[in-house]
């Protein structure tokens, strides 16, 4: 429950301190006091959405809601605290910060959280109900809910999702399939064709770049032929010379060995001169083997330009950079080939898996149709009590509960609420039917039924009797004070019926300042009530019946 409210700088309140009480707390006041504000700050610190430009106080810097809340176990926030590394206790304190600047910050015991976390939290905590909500009673999904709330299938709802979820990724997985397949079949005879002309080229890896050194080469075979026969000529004898290059170093290598003990430094030269010996004698036989490799015949170049020609020829018209790319187009090809050849296979064990899934799937959404059955069977007389103990009478209410053609992510169940709200009409959706007051009524008496069934501390009514009055009005306050035993409820409201029945009431007033307007809350006890029972009542001139009105009011519904 809420034991504590702060609000500071948000709209019109300057400062607002409020401390909540258990039981069933009536909030009152004048149109236009600022009621939906306390609401919509209320709102959120549960991580409601935050219109800063609309939310700031003029002047001010910052904005500040603050929520003190008193915890238990029960309501299950002691996991999500854990999750997300929060100190967990009996009291959470929620804060929402709304900065000048055009951010907004939330906390939880002053650390820093997401807004999302927030309204994770805030989701456990209270149950804000306004007018407006009252239009998803004529929503299926919303009335689909409410059975599902009270039929106590959770569980089992989990495991048909988890078995849907795979049911619907194996139905994309065929369709992907066969749409890949189908597009692939009618592009077969140009895949065939095109992986048969890269196959026939017998192209292998490295041999584009291979062709283009050895063409390279053709054309300055000259050059490098005379440069070969030089390197090779180092260990070969001239005319003019009596001893070859290598032979002179070698000589002068074994000279200097010899005047190693009287010359120490000769034999460093002999060493040194013996490994540039063996270097450049292998370099001499290196390119005297080559001098064969460069010497290329005309039919061997002609043929090396023509296999050169065929690459660059595929190489353009399939758009690749290099051979080895088109090696790789045709083993793609090769790869489209082979899965339109094993497609049917491949089709045929996906749908053996969605067909396995289907029936999974369909027998859980099955025992879900059943366990919605039995939630009908004690909710329809739940809430026709409920509504004839607020006036409706003779009214009839039936839920329709009717099979879909295909499974949907909630089962394979439409559910439409259906009343006939007098003997004389035919039973029709809620929505189609039921005036805005009737609407109210039923709400209330669903929300009577539905916190039976739901762990929320605190409920809160923003002026959902709208269209009542009367004996009506009553009912209606009757039905938040019972409420009110086991949650704590707090109502906007406008009608005295209601406002009586409350173990405490606040007034809310809006006073108008130097520069600005400013709305507060204030308790009032005794004859302070009894007046404000007796203004809403007859308006601001209290008259003495009124106030004995009140008073009776007051005493009628005292513990």
């Amino acid at each position: 429950m809420i034991t504590h409210l702060h609000i500071k700088d948000f709209i019109l309140i300057d400062l607002l301190e409020w401390d909540l009480r258990e039981g069933f707390t009536s909030i009152t006041g004048e149109t236009g006091a600022g009621k939906s504000i306390i609401i919509g700050a209320i709102e959120l610190i549960l991580g409601g959405r935050a219109e800063i430009r609309k939310m700031l106080r003029p002047t001010a810097s910052k904005a500040v809601v603050e929520a003190t809340f008193l915890l238990e176990e029960k309501i299950g926030l002691r996991p999500v605290f854990e999750q997300n590394d929060l100190d967990y206790s009996s009291t959470c304190i929620l804060r929402r910060e709304i900065l000048s600047s055009g951010k907004s910050r939330a906390f939880v015991n002053d650390t820093p959280v997401s807004a999302a976390l927030l309204k994770e939290i805030g989701d456990h905590l209270v149950d804000i109900h306004s007018q407006h909500h009252n239009r998803l009673i004529g929503d299926p999904d919303f009335q689909r809910s409410v059975i599902d709330m009270l039929s106590d299938n959770s569980s089992l709802r989990e495991s048909y999702a988890e078995s849907y979820t795979q049911y619907r990724d194996l139905s994309a997985q065929l369709a992907a399939e066969q749409e890949r397949v189908r597009r692939e079949r009618e592009e077969e005879d140009y895949i065939t064709f095109q992986y048969k002309q890269l196959d026939s080229a017998h192209i292998t890896i490295g041999e584009e770049a291979e062709l283009r050194e050895r063409l390279a080469m053709a054309e300055h075979a000259t050059e490098i032929s005379q440069l070969m026969h030089e390197l090779a000529d180092l260990d070969a004898y001239s005319r003019e010379e009596e001893a070859s290059v290598l032979s002179r170093i070698h000589t002068l290598s074994h000279d200097c060995k010899g005047l190693a003990d009287t010359f120490p430094a000769a034999g460093e030269y002999g060493e040194r001169l013996e490994a540039v010996y063996i270097e450049l004698k292998d370099i001499s036989n290196s390119a005297a083997r080559r001098l064969d490799e460069i010497e290329i015949d005309p039919q061997e170049l002609a043929q090396l330009q023509d296999r050169m020609n065929q690459l660059q020829s595929l190489i353009y018209k399939h758009n690749v950079s290099d051979g080895d790319e088109l090696i790789r187009l045709r083993d793609k090809y090769k790869e489209q080939l082979d899965s339109i050849t094993s497609a049917e296979d491949r089709i045929g064990e996906l749908k053996h898996k969605v067909e396995k899934a289907h029936l999974a799937a369909s027998d859980l959404a099955e025992q879900l149709t059943k366990t919605r059955e039995q939630g009908i069977k004690s909710f329809v007389p739940s809430l026709m009590e409920g509504i004839d103990e607020l006036g409706i009478k003779g009214a009839s209410f039936k839920v329709s509960l009717t099979k879909t053609k295909e499974l949907t992510a909630t089962g394979q169940d439409e559910v439409r609420f259906l009343i006939a709200t007098n003997k004389q009409t035919t039973l029709l959706p809620i929505n189609e039917i039921a005036s805005g007051g009737e609407i109210s009524r039923i709400m209330l008496a669903l929300k009577a039924i539905i916190s039976e069934h739901q762990i929320l501390p605190t409920i809160i009514f923003d002026e959902i009797d709208t269209g009542v009055s009367g004996r009506a009005a009553d009912q209606l306050g009757r039905i938040m004070k019972r409420l009110s035993r086991h949650l704590q409820v707090l109502s906007i409201t406008h009608l005295p019926q209601i406002a009586a029945q409350a173990d405490q009431q606040v007034i809310v007033v809006k006073e108008e300042g130097k520069e600005s307007y400013n709305t507060s809350l204030r308790p009032v006890e005794g004859e302070d009530r009894v007046r404000a029972i007796a203004t809403m009542l007859s308006g601001s001139t209290q008259t003495e019946a009124a106030l004995d009105n009140a008073r009776e009011l007051l005493n009628n519904h005292k513990p």
